[in-house]
């Protein structure tokens, strides 16, 4: 988060979300046996000031990410307020991959299945970003995902997927603390994207 905020949702939802899923993907791993993919959790710092922890560790792993890089998550403030009524309930799932997007487009539509009373309480939104770079249908470079797509070398594009929620008006500002903090939605993208962890784990044809 920036300086003078406290970051409960900018973005310690995110942080939170990661730890969650790397703590239920170790249990499926534990039951199921070694996946068949390397599956890393990481967060970043210095995202405000300029990506600096998640362009560093690219350029620092470039040529090995260019090769076996298969899909790079990234959840920015996954969150939706408590405040659903007045600030809006939307959670945004994106890729630059028609092919991952048709994954999770799919997945969503089982999560609606399984979950309904939860699924109609928000509003989800799945669609594919894949124009070029600085255009409008073009992932943005605006969090950690973008060195992930764009600074893997020379005409490679990396794939990601990406979590935006409608967050907090308060995010970014002091008042960024736990009394706006809606547990409950960081769920929806945790399922819905650590499921397609679990699928990529064990799947080599993909």
């Amino acid at each position: 988060t920036v300086y003078h905020a406290q970051g409960a949702v900018d973005d310690s939802s995110g942080t939170a979300s990661v730890l969650e899923m790397a703590t239920q993907m170790a249990a499926i791993f534990a039951e199921k046996g070694e996946p068949e993919r390397t599956v890393k959790f990481c967060t970043w710092g210095g995202e405000e000031e300029g990506l600096w922890g998640s362009k560093a560790f690219v350029e620092e792993n470039a040529e090995s990410l260019a090769e076996n890089l298969r899909l790079y998550i990234n959840l920015d403030m996954n969150h939706v307020d408590i405040d659903m009524d007045e600030r809006g309930n939307s959670v945004r799932l994106f890729g630059n991959d028609v092919r991952d997007v048709q994954h999770i487009s799919d997945i969503t539509e089982q999560y609606k299945s399984e979950f309904p009373q939860m699924a109609s309480k928000y509003v989800i939104d799945v669609f594919a970003l894949d124009g070029a770079k600085g255009e409008s249908d073009g992932m943005p470079y605006n969090s950690d995902h973008g060195p992930f797509v764009y600074d893997l070398g020379d005409d490679i594009r990396g794939r990601a997927v990406v979590c935006y929620g409608s967050g907090s008006w308060e995010y970014h500002t002091y008042l960024d603390d736990m009394s706006r903090f809606n547990e409950e939605s960081l769920g929806i993208s945790v399922t819905i994207y650590g499921s397609y962890i679990n699928y990529l784990a064990y799947s080599t044809n993909t």
